[in-house]
């Protein structure tokens, strides 16, 4: 039982280690769009729009690691 709880608990960490990381490109992408908008010529909107697609393609990853470690654990517990 202590492993099983051990292993929750890596599995609690990795997960909040992945969302901690999870917020930079989530807050960059927000400031990136909000001074597109401010801004609001073609020029800026059109930087905004890159650099949010580039932070979206980070937050993606992110996600995609943590599906990832989730369908691990389960097909590990169901396997038990």
């Amino acid at each position: 039982m202590a492993d099983a709880r051990q292993v929750d608990m890596e599995l609690l960490k990795a997960i909040e280690r992945e969302l901690h990381d999870l917020c930079q490109p989530v807050t960059s992408l927000q400031c990136r769009l909000e001074l597109g908008k401010m801004c609001g010529d073609e020029v800026a909107l059109i930087e905004a729009t890159d650099g949010a697609l580039e932070d979206a393609a980070r937050i993606f990853e992110a996600v995609a690691r943590m599906r990832s470690r989730l369908q691990d654990e389960m097909a590990k517990r169901g396997e038990e």
